[in-house]
């Protein structure tokens, strides 16, 4: 993520309040919108399988499902919609919030790499205004746009200890930077020069994760911990400020008794105000409950491909919030997989669709398609 100095993340996170005619987002104030580092398998269920998913990265204990070699790339556009009041503003970006590796170490070890956005935070507001300089008043654009994001390094140990039970521990390295410009060009671009003003900081920290799964004859039942490490945000080699990278726990069960179905629930509690020192203090942060709900059924045979058919639903509030609000969030989703190349392959897409809502004058809406690729070498 990005930004000069302390001031810079207050001027992001209160960015839409100041006027019904900015343009900008909901999900990325504070230090940005938390994708969850879900699969888009995961997705596909609203992230009701996240910790029993190995392609996500909540759950160490998860990548034993691998059994051997994989690599797999996620892609994420997402389309979203600014209302306030009677106004709408429409922008789009494009994620690319994860990317997993894993390879056995022994018959029952496995070991993971992992690349995630804990926190994304790209997005550009734009408004008009009137800047006077001397006698004359003049007519601005002011653009203020970010591009950054805090990532998640991630190596994972998953070990099976019996056929019932899988354990696995994590060590994730967190950086990221955060890139700011805010650009005011004036409507008399003749006579006045455009003023640019930007600014970088970065993020680094550390955080630990232990995890569990128990496989019943017809059931799974999951669980994981992650214990943020000190995280510090840096200016040049200057550190500005500290904090922790927020805590996790995360619990799901699922019924497996159908075969090639898996229908489940998981719900997540994030301290996000572990990262309050970093910021300002009006920064409204909230420690958010994350719950969804969702199935993975086997589909009909398409030729000699069998299809993965997933529908789910999502419950959660954002970390940062407005002044005086917190900003709560509903999405629901529908994905398909297949596996592709006689099973050394496989092809998931996931639509979300997202509702987030400030207040009765303030809301967002979204689309996200989601795509991942998984091949095992």
């Amino acid at each position: 993520m990005r930004t000069s100095s302390l001031w810079l993340v207050a001027a992001a996170s209160l960015v839409l309040s100041a006027t019904t005619q900015a343009q900008g987002t909901l999900s990325t104030l504070g230090f940005g919108y938390p994708s969850g580092q879900l699969s888009t398998r995961s997705l596909g269920a609203g992230g009701a399988t996240g910790e029993i998913d190995p392609l996500s990265v909540s759950n160490p204990a998860s990548i034993a499902y691998f059994g051997g070699s994989v690599l797999y790339f996620q892609a994420e556009p997402e389309y979203r919609t600014l209302h306030v009041a009677n106004a709408t503003e429409n922008t789009s970006i494009a994620r690319y919030p994860l990317v997993v590796a894993s390879i056995p170490v022994s018959d029952n070890l496995m070991l993971g790499l992992s690349f995630s956005n804990l926190l994304d935070r790209s997005f550009e507001t734009s408004t008009r205004g009137l800047q006077k300089i001397g006698d004359t008043t003049l007519a601005t654009t002011n653009t203020f746009k970010s591009d950054g994001a805090i990532g998640d390094v991630r190596v994972a140990l998953a070990w099976t200890a019996t056929p019932w039970l899988r354990l696995g521990v994590s060590a994730h390295a967190i950086s990221g930077d955060n890139r700011v410009k805010n650009t005011q060009v004036f409507d008399d671009s003749i006579q006045f020069a455009r003023l640019t003003d930007t600014a970088t900081v970065g993020y680094t920290g550390n955080a630990y994760t232990g995890g569990f799964e128990v496989l019943l004859r017809d059931f799974s039942f999951a669980g994981s911990y992650r214990k943020g490490g000190p995280l510090s945000l840096k200016r040049a080699d200057t550190t500005v400020s500290n904090a922790h990278v927020p805590d996790r726990v995360a619990f799901s069960a699922a019924f497996l008794g159908i075969r090639g179905t898996a229908i489940a629930f998981r719900t997540a509690r994030d301290s996000w105000s572990n990262m309050a020192g970093l910021g300002s203090p009006t920064l409204r942060i909230t420690d958010a409950w994350d719950t969804s709900i969702g199935a993975d059924v086997m589909g009909p045979r398409f030729g000699d491909r069998n299809l993965q058919f997933r529908t789910g639903a999502r419950w959660r509030t954002l970390p940062f919030g407005l002044a005086t609000t917190s900003i709560t969030e509903k999405s629901y989703s529908l994905g398909l997989g297949t596996m592709l190349a006689r099973g050394r392959a496989s092809f998931d897409v996931a639509g979300i669709r997202a509702m987030r809502d400030a207040g009765p004058d303030l809301s967002e809406s979204s689309t996200t398609l989601s795509i991942g690729i998984t091949v095992r070498p």
